[in-house]
């Protein structure tokens, strides 16, 4: 992960773990979070491993008729963090007789991470939505009806108070033989420092409630809402009300147990399964390209989603020219492709490894049987592991599956054997899971 995103994660599960407060990944859209700024979720997006969403360049006062504008955000309260560290993104790794890499990323040692939260306040919300309608003939709202898009508003932000420094430091020393260290054959250490700076106002993360549109141009923002709300009324032509019943069916339900995770990914895999074995073999040439190249595969992801606003029939580089991808295959193309994106770069890395080494099953296994366990715990813990989840496993497969595993923050001891439960680890442990069954189900293709 990029430091900007290893520290906006570290920040929001301090504050908020397991709640509704969403990180923000990208250092460069940091203005297009303020509150009143409209933004988009991400189509098969999941409340498993957290709701992505998007920016979008139009405010909720953009979409309004001119008026009088709403009174500041409100100060709810200063935090401050020093020496902030996030072991569970970037700890250690050992691999036996080939390399031994160490790393942190956090706050430079004399920084200290000050923040605020700023919200909109509800005697300011009430006001707006009497004096001011939406705009007639808003083309963005236009575009956004057509193509049955939900839209959310921010509401609560945490932003920076003064300019931060972060930085990186990794250390790695051995032979360098894995292929995602180079250069091959290389012995000896390697040390690798960086540092971004992060302005003054810089929103880290931020919270969501839903537009709704009544009528022709009033609208409203509940307090509650549920995955089957609409930003759009629904029922206008018989192809949206289709479209809108699709997309409500994607965004994920809530976190009620591990079963409700299984049915979802299971749902998802029938889908993948349309496409014939010639074209998930080729998925899986792609997706080996791609992994462990976090930027490419999210460019992949973008390019899948644009092609799904459309509806076109798109095909990927690997794919022969007749096999085709249907918008419902590539639907859950992109539920699978957002699950990898939430790994890290070194787990994708590991993936590739696990692939090579045929052990998928295994460590699906260990994770299922992991989840089944603990899902619903809230509390850390130290809990038995079945000792058959690991007995298969030489000592290399041994050591990548422990550092797959580790790197979502969950820790294997072999004496035992056990597992340490972290509960503020689930959402990690879910994209891993689902990432797992998406490249057993390709690995499998004849």
């Amino acid at each position: 992960m990029t430091m900007f995103e290893n520290v906006t994660r570290s920040l929001t599960r301090q504050l908020n773990p397991r709640g509704d407060l969403t990180p923000l990944d990208s250092l460069i859209d940091f203005k297009r979070f303020h509150p009143f700024c409209l933004v988009l979720r991400k189509r098969k997006s999941t409340l498993f491993w957290g709701a992505r969403y998007v920016r979008t360049d139009y405010t909720l006062l953009d979409v309004l008729e001119p008026g009088s504008s709403p009174s500041d955000p409100t100060d709810s309260g200063n935090f401050a963090f020093k020496n902030m560290l996030d072991a569970r993104v970037e700890g250690q790794v050992d691999v036996p007789k080939t390399v031994k890499v160490t790393g942190t990323a956090g706050l430079s040692r004399s920084s200290t991470l000050e923040v605020q939260t700023l919200s909109v306040a509800p005697k300011a919300l009430e006001t707006l939505q009497k004096e001011r309608k939406l705009g007639a003939e808003c083309p963005f709202l236009k575009e956004m009806r057509d193509r049955g898009e939900n839209l959310y508003v921010v509401m609560e932000v945490v932003e920076t108070v003064q300019e931060v420094t972060l930085e990186r430091a990794g250390k790695a020393e051995g032979v360098f033989s894995l292929p995602f260290f180079a250069p091959l054959g290389l012995q000896g250490s390697i040390n690798h420092k960086e540092a971004v700076t992060i302005p003054k106002g810089c929103i880290l993360a931020f919270r969501v409630r839903q537009l709704m549109v009544k009528g022709k141009n009033e609208w409203e923002i509940p307090h509650i809402c549920n995955e089957d709300m609409q930003t759009f009324p629904r029922g206008e032509k018989p192809e949206e009300e289709k479209f809108a019943l699709i997309q409500a069916a994607d965004v994920g339900e809530a976190h009620e147990d591990f079963g409700t995770l299984k049915e979802e990914i299971h749902r998802e895999i029938q889908e993948v399964e349309k496409l014939n074995h010639v074209g998930q073999r080729s998925l899986l040439t792609s997706l080996s390209k791609l992994l462990g190249k976090k930027k490419e595969l999210q460019d992949l992801e973008l390019t899948l989603e644009g092609a799904l606003d459309k509806g076109h029939e798109v095909t990927l580089e690997a794919l022969p020219k007749d096999v085709l991808i249907s918008k419902e295959v590539m639907g859950a193309i992109l539920y699978f492709l957002g699950a990898l994106t939430e790994l890290s770069e070194a787990q994708q890395k590991l993936l590739i490894k696990s692939m090579e080494k045929k052990i998928l099953p295994v460590q699906l296994k260990l994770v299922e049987s992991i989840m089944e366990q603990s899902f619903l715990q809230d509390k850390e813990g130290v809990f038995p592991l079945q000792p058959d989840l690991l007995s298969s496993l030489g000592e290399e497969e041994l050591t990548f599956t422990e550092a797959l595993v580790g790197l979502s923050g969950l820790e294997v001891q072999r004496s035992g054997p056990q597992y340490m439960w972290d509960p503020d680890t689930l959402p990690h442990l879910c994209a891993l899971y689902a990432g797992l069954s998406f490249l057993q189900l390709l690995t499998k293709a004849p």
